[in-house]
């Protein structure tokens, strides 16, 4: 079995509990519908803890998984344990709806690399509150209940992740096609302009440009996260509508993808400049 560190209290916990038990179930040779029929439960119960899907497991069930699949007594325990503790953590994310995103906020939380590739949109951990707000208003009332709990959450998303004591490295190449879109008028994108130029000063965060004249380079908005201990998980669109990305393959392809863009894009360096230019622009447009 290939070695994952997996720190105890973290929420990526969860992640590699599932993915384990996933693996246990297949060397085992056991079917979802026999694993379902032993547990007393709906097989689409099954299919949802292995496709993904946030589903919470009790240690009593994740015991039980493990004596049916013959894992080790040392799996046995430390899948135990992750279940106890993971019942215990309330991480900001725990207020939505069981599969609106969790999983990935769970793997994003926990990773040391983050590499994204955004097209369309900023990346949402790079986002200005008011451009956010911009976004949400599309979605929801403003002022509605719903409004104040998606706009708070970004800022704790944001928090979470690059704000903690050993936050990862964010590196993201961004397509023009983001910066250039009119999201919430000519002031949030100044605001958002200027927020950037900003966040690029730290260590740990990098932004590339793509040019439009590139051309497309990829339809959607990837993920490419890098836990400790090595091991990587992809994901495809924006929480929670997007979905992971199945196989160590397939993984490793968008990582190579993502290489890529990095070498096509502008180089980091180039990234201060060119959000000035189009911070200038936008002052020349309001004349």
């Amino acid at each position: 079995m290939e070695a994952m560190v997996v720190s105890r209290g973290s929420p990526v916990r969860k992640h590699y509990l599932v993915s384990q038990l996933k693996r246990l179930r297949a060397e085992a040779r056991l079917s979802q519908e026999q694993v379902a029929e032993e547990m007393g439960w709906d097989v689409s119960k099954l299919y949802r803890i292995e496709n993904g899907r946030f589903v919470r497991l009790n240690p009593e069930s994740v015991a039980a998984l493990c004596r049916l699949y013959g894992a080790d007594d040392g799996l046995f325990e430390e899948l135990v344990a992750i279940a106890k503790a993971a019942r215990r953590h309330k991480p900001w994310w725990s207020q939505f709806e069981e599969g609106a995103g969790n999983d990935f906020y769970s793997v994003e939380y926990e990773a040391t690399l983050i590499e994204e590739y955004a097209v369309g949109l900023v990346p949402e951990l790079v986002q200005h509150p008011d451009y956010w707000a911009a976004l949400v208003r599309r979605r929801v009332p403003a002022g509605s209940a719903e409004y104040q709990k998606l706009c708070a959450a970004l800022r704790q998303r944001q928090a979470a992740v690059l704000e903690r004591d050993d936050p990862p490295r964010f590196w993201s190449v961004v397509d023009e096609s983001a910066l250039r879109c009119a999201v919430g008028g000519p002031q949030v994108m100044r605001a958002q302009l200027t927020h950037l130029l900003e966040l690029v000063k730290h260590p740990n965060l990098v932004i590339q440009v793509l040019p439009l004249s590139q051309g497309m380079a990829h339809p959607a908005t990837f993920t490419v996260l890098r836990l400790d201990g090595g091991a990587k998980v992809g994901y495809i669109g924006v929480p929670p509508h997007g979905c992971f990305v199945d196989g160590g393959d397939r993984v490793a392809a968008y990582a190579q993808r993502f290489e890529l863009l990095q070498a096509t894009a502008l180089p980091p360096q180039e990234t201060p400049g060119y959000l000035r230019r189009v911070l200038a622009e936008l002052e020349d447009a309001d004349g």
